[in-house]
């Protein structure tokens, strides 16, 4: 059966899945906690120049470096620090209150250059960042592991095709001592021999009985 759209057509398809899957990726890590809070400003934009976003809502993720009171930092090296207000109060995900080292996510108003009015808070722990990347690189290599086992690359097609089962191997457990091969003909053979062995002693018998009974005028004795 022809293809609809040949060789062409599948090259079209795979550059545009996986444009597609960097686009989901890009735009995955570029939000915010929450969905609903992407229209928001986020640290990106506050950082370089807080003042400017005094009186906005806003929505500032970072690391938990102080907690009395609560006091972020936007960016790794410490830089970009802004004290939350009510963060334990607000949170989300979590009973509270919050530790350092916390990963947060907290909305609400910038009152000035360095103070959040926290409305709403959300937490995550480092150990679930880390369980999320060791499942999905274990189920990536469980799946690639898979597919290069059952699958190859037709160069002359462009496409993927099953591979090849081995027959040879096949053929070789039907005939080995596990298979199916030999066996039947080796349980016949030995069923033939003790046949012949059983076999044997008894025409012998019937050829004794015989002679018995020619030489007597062919009445049998006991």
């Amino acid at each position: 059966m022809s293809e609809p759209y040949g060789q062409s057509g599948r090259i079209l398809a795979g550059v545009a899945l996986v444009g597609l899957l960097i686009g989901c990726s890009i735009w995955a890590g570029a939000t915010v906690g929450d969905l609903t809070e992407s229209r928001y400003p986020d640290e990106t934009d506050v950082t370089p120049e807080p003042a400017a976003y005094v009186g906005d809502e806003v929505a500032l993720g970072g690391y938990v470096v102080d907690t009395d009171p609560v006091v972020i930092a936007t960016r790794a090296s410490g830089y970009g620090r802004f004290t939350l207000v009510d963060a334990d109060a607000r949170l989300r995900t979590d009973d509270g209150p919050l530790e350092r080292g916390d990963r947060v996510t907290a909305f609400g108003t910038l009152e000035d250059d360095s103070t959040l009015i926290v409305e709403r808070a959300v937490t995550r722990e480092p150990t679930e960042t880390r369980y999320m990347l060791l499942a999905s690189a274990l189920g990536g290599l469980w799946v690639v592991g898979r597919f290069v086992r059952h699958w190859r690359v037709d160069r002359t097609a462009l496409a993927f095709a099953p591979r090849d089962r081995s027959r040879s191997g096949r053929s070789d457990r039907e005939n080995g001592p596990s298979g199916t091969g030999t066996r039947p003909a080796a349980r016949a053979n030995d069923r033939g021999a003790d046949q012949s062995q059983t076999d044997g002693p008894r025409t012998d018998a019937h050829s004794d009985q015989g002679d018995r009974t020619a030489a007597t005028g062919g009445e049998p004795r006991a």
